[in-house]
């Protein structure tokens, strides 16, 4: 027979039942076009390999279709190379031929700072330091017992009329008058601790008013049970009164 015979027509019939027998074609063909949508983010990562497997199951029921009843058919080389591409674009690329960070890699670096941006955390102010309450610190008294009962406080020398200072952030919780204390201010800096100023010549504040550490609160005096102007100062935790100093130093104070 010629060459354009009946060999000729079998070889075409062939080639019509078993397109992926073309492999060199169809593999560029492929390939081409999975290639740049596989090396794109993640999202298209995945719209890819979706629309790849459906493409696979097309190519494998028109190819079981158009083939005699029991043949078994070929691999496809069509599905192997989606499997390929696919595999080769589920791994991360950390940076591009030149060094730099893919766009996969910068998409998510971006995504991972603006979770940390946006991410409700609870937040701490910066640490509060207890202040002396005057400008210059002499102890003439200290916490204990002194006459038959306990003297709740630490004493400063202080001339009448020296400014004494809040020695932390609080609420006034009380000033004015009380007994042997004189003019007293007490305020209460949250947590169950209140601190306490005696004796005082003259009150710059009253109950309810905020005052940060180092507020000018009084002035030093001798009023109330006193036997000259000085500053009386004490230190509650919950209602009870503490060793001043030792308090203090604990909370990053040391006035001894």
């Amino acid at each position: 027979m010629s060459d354009t015979g009946p060999v000729a027509a079998l070889s075409i019939r062939r080639h019509a039942a078993r397109p992926h027998r073309t492999r060199g074609q169809h593999r560029a063909s492929w390939a081409a076009e999975l290639s740049p949508l596989l090396a794109g983010t993640q999202r298209r990562y995945t719209a890819v390999v979706g629309s790849a497997v459906a493409g696979a199951s097309i190519v494998a029921m028109a190819t079981a279709a158009g083939m005699p009843s029991g043949e078994e058919p070929a691999p496809s080389r069509a599905v192997d190379d989606i499997a390929a591409l696919a595999a080769e674009a589920s791994v991360p690329q950390a940076s591009s031929a030149d060094g730099s960070a893919s766009p996969a890699s910068a998409a998510a670096d971006e995504a991972a700072a603006q979770s940390e941006r946006t991410t409700p955390v609870t937040g701490q102010d910066a640490q509060i330091q207890w202040k002396p309450m005057l400008d210059d610190i002499t102890i003439t008294s200290l916490f204990g017992q002194r006459w038959g009962r306990n003297h709740n406080g630490v004493d400063f020398d202080a001339e009448t009329g020296d400014p004494v200072y809040a020695a932390y952030p609080g609420t006034v919780k009380h000033a004015g008058w009380e007994s042997g204390f004189g003019n007293l201010v007490i305020i209460d800096h949250g947590d169950g601790v209140e601190t306490y100023y005696a004796h005082n010549s003259a009150i710059n504040v009253q109950p309810g008013d905020w005052v940060d550490s180092g507020t000018h609160i009084a002035d030093a005096g001798n009023t109330g049970f006193s036997f000259g102007s000085h500053v009386h100062f004490e230190v509650h935790v919950n209602g009870e009164p503490v060793e001043p100093l030792n308090y203090l130093a604990g909370a990053g104070l040391d006035l001894r």
